[in-house]
């Protein structure tokens, strides 16, 4: 058997050699192939990045555009909402809007647009687009005011339970709450709870029972009250005048 091994040194150096001059010329062109190759690409995944991004960003203002005309058709049924309240209870109603929050953590105030030149008053409720109520007016100035929500720990109100309770509603951190009702036996969960404005002879809704208790030791009952105007972000807020 012929074996590498018993080659002749020369003979495989020259081997070597015209193997080495045979594959040069093409070890430049397997180069200058793989850098063309390289930089296309570079090239081209630049071009699919920049193309990405563009698309991205198309994708991002079509996605405001939809939110933008969502909101709008929300707007518009609120205000749809509200001018059917308006003309079935035949109430006057001030259209205003929040311009700031009060920054403690635990209080529940705003300030709203519209204070004594635009006929606001002290005193005066707050409702939202469907009636509901959200709070009522502590403060006025010319041209703003400020509203104090029901779920404010220092809000409180003579409210109506169901058809025959009353007691008095209390905003908490732990929740909206009724406070001094004597005949819990009458009160049902999903009772309705409601106040009136003076002038208007229509109740205004607040909310529902929840959750009925009393202690063993204390005279009256606690009832905890689901509100119907969760969020006054998401509504039209009005002032009854």
């Amino acid at each position: 058997m012929y074996l590498p091994s018993k080659i002749k040194p020369k003979y495989l150096v020259v081997s070597f050699l015209s193997i080495f001059l045979l594959i040069l010329p093409f070890k430049k062109a397997a180069q200058n192939l793989f850098v063309f190759f390289t930089r296309q690409l570079v090239t081209n995944s630049r071009k699919y990045l920049s193309r990405l991004e563009e698309l991205e960003k198309k994708g991002l203002i079509l996605s405001l555009q939809i939110k933008e005309l969502q909101y709008l058709k929300d707007e518009n049924e609120r205000l749809k909402k509200a001018l059917g309240f308006k003309k079935e209870k035949k109430v006057n109603l001030e259209a205003v809007k929040i311009v700031s929050f009060d920054p403690s953590s635990w209080r529940r105030l705003v300030t709203i647009n519209a204070g004594k030149t635009r006929g606001i008053k002290e005193g005066s409720s707050a409702i939202n687009e469907e009636g509901y109520l959200l709070g009522r007016i502590v403060r006025i100035e010319n041209s703003y005011s400020r509203l104090i929500l029901i779920d404010d720990p220092n809000f409180s109100l003579p409210v109506f339970v169901g058809k025959s309770s009353s007691g008095l509603l209390c905003g908490s951190l732990g929740g909206v709450k009724i406070r001094y009702i004597e005949d819990g036996d009458q009160v049902q969960v999903k009772d309705k709870v409601w106040c009136r404005i003076a002038a208007y002879a229509f109740p205004i809704y607040i909310g529902e029972v929840k959750g009925i208790r009393k202690n063993k030791d204390d005279l009256f009952w606690d009832v905890d009250v689901r509100l119907f105007s969760q969020n006054p972000l998401l509504h039209k807020i009005f002032i009854v005048k």
